[in-house]
């Protein structure tokens, strides 16, 4: 199969990335006032337990099966083979799922009290199966995930701005982003057949699959302990006004997150095939390219939106939402160290096959975050969720990290760093001091606080000729390399 450009890789990554920002920066702050905080907890409550459905039932296969999806590319009978495999594997074990968790209604008081939330989500686990994200990430299909991204999130757009209105509406909120959901599960198992035939072939192996795919699963259910579990755990412990508070926060990180990590998400399939083709050259040439530009990206994001939680939470939530800012200022720093264990984790020990060293890792870090979450939840609410998040995330990067460390070492810019901590330093004191002096409507403040803040770490980072820098703006100004200009961003070293 033709080896797509890195480059329009990571463009039409971060299209769909910022489609992704956008359609909360639109909708969230409409809803979270419509509905209130106990309903925006409620339905971020059965979210997050359909999140969990959906994860057991995919067995690891949302990183695994993209890895074995690269690997076997170049030769169509053995894709059909692999990707039978992995489909006919996750819908059986999606049956089992979806039978218990229907049938745990009849004893979980909270799952009976909103039946109708359940059942939805019960769909959204049915068709999450069909999506097949891995197939089209393996393929590096971006062009055709970016089109039905933008099509099913504007589609959803509209419905909920004609018929949330109250409320008591989050429940026709929920079945229009699982009716979103679902649909793009059906348009992805379609378009897949254009690769694969779905015609059974004899002879299918699925034990080959089972082992890395356990290890795979056990670390995302491990990463999903501090990225969904804290919001289950919040809901049963300190109600549905602490979850809805926790959400917004949660909610911020997790938008900036994707954007920072959406270099990483397109890397994984390249770099998977670059170790199995044993391409050493090529491989340590885009991990130096990656490990600046998350760098460039996640820590002027982070201070950025410590110094401002108070003004995005207005923004985003209103009066009724300024119990999160708190929530919002600890959990920031995760955008700095999720980027960084995006590399070491997703960038070099899986690509390279070392799941158990990967899963060691987020195994530590879930133990530490469920041990924190019940200890700090019920004095400290949200304040303490987020805390207990922050120290997993940390705990976990600095284990990929001592995995990691040969290829990290062999490639980090530590010139690029300095340039990067001086230009945001230097953009934070001078945010520091016109927010003293701002007195404005919120989202006046925040287009005169983004403009200053970015303006100065721009500035500066360019002023400092940082290379990373000065070769993304030459992309982005479309500029081809000659004598003294820049080179491509990410254009692959053969």
């Amino acid at each position: 199969m033709k080896m797509r450009s890195v480059r329009r890789n990571a463009v039409l990554n971060i299209t769909i990335t910022c489609s992704n920002m956008l359609f909360p920066l639109l909708v969230f702050p409409y809803v979270s006032r419509v509905l209130q905080v106990d309903n925006m907890g409620r339905v971020a409550f059965f979210t997050s337990v359909a999140g969990y459905a959906v994860l057991v039932a995919s067995l690891g296969l949302s990183t695994y099966g993209i890895r074995a999806v690269a690997r076997v590319r170049d030769d169509r009978e053995a894709l059909i083979k692999t990707v039978q495999e992995l489909l006919y594997m996750n819908l059986i074990v999606t049956a089992a799922v979806i039978t218990l968790m229907l049938g745990s209604a009849l004893f979980v008081d909270k799952f009976k009290e909103e039946l109708t939330l359940l059942f939805a989500n019960a769909v959204l686990v049915l068709s999450a199966p069909f999506g097949m994200s891995w197939l089209f990430a393996g393929l590096e299909q971006y062009e055709y995930i970016a089109k039905r991204t933008l099509f099913f999130k504007a589609l959803s757009l509209i419905m909920i701005f004609m018929l949330v209105r109250e409320p008591a509406d989050y429940t026709v909120y929920a079945w229009i982003t699982i009716c979103s959901s679902a649909g793009s599960n059906i348009c992805n198992f379609i378009y897949a057949g254009r690769f694969v035939t779905y015609i059974p072939r004899k002879n299918l192996q699925f034990k080959k699959h089972l082992k890395p795919m356990i290890l795979l699963f056990a670390s995302a259910l491990a990463v999903n302990i501090y990225t969904n579990l804290d919001t289950v755990m919040l809901g049963f412990i300190s109600g549905d006004v602490q979850v809805g508070l926790y959400t917004v926060a949660v909610h911020v990180k997790t938008v900036l997150l994707a954007l920072v990590n959406a270099v990483s998400a397109v890397l994984l399939p390249r770099l998977s095939y670059y170790y199995s083709e044993k391409k050493e050259d090529a491989l340590n040439h885009l991990l130096r390219k990656s490990i600046s530009v998350i760098f460039m990206l996640s820590v002027p994001i982070t201070l950025f939106f410590i110094l401002t939680a108070k003004e995005w939470i207005l923004l985003f939530g209103g009066q009724s939402y300024l119990g999160a800012v708190p929530c919002m200022q600890l959990i920031m720093p995760v955008l700095l160290i999720s980027g960084f264990s995006n590399v070491t984790g997703n960038q070099i020990l899986i690509p390279a096959g070392k799941d158990s060293c990967f899963m060691k890792a987020v195994a530590s870090g879930a133990v530490l975050d469920l041990c924190l979450n019940a200890l700090l939840m019920r004095p400290l609410g949200g304040v303490g969720a987020a805390l207990a998040t922050l120290l997993a995330e940390l705990l976990q990067m600095m284990i990929q990290l001592y995995y990691a460390h040969t290829y990290i070492l062999a490639n980090i810019r530590w010139k690029t760093l300095i340039n990067i901590t001086v230009s945001a330093l230097a953009a934070s004191l001078l945010l520091l001091i016109v927010r003293c002096m701002a007195d404005f409507h919120v989202w006046l403040e925040m287009a005169v606080f983004s403009m200053v803040f970015f303006g100065t770490y721009g500035g500066c980072i360019l002023g400092l000729r940082e290379p990373a820098a000065l070769e993304m703006l030459g992309c982005l100004a479309g500029k081809r390399k000659s004598p003294g200009q820049i080179k491509h961003m990410f254009a692959e070293k053969e």
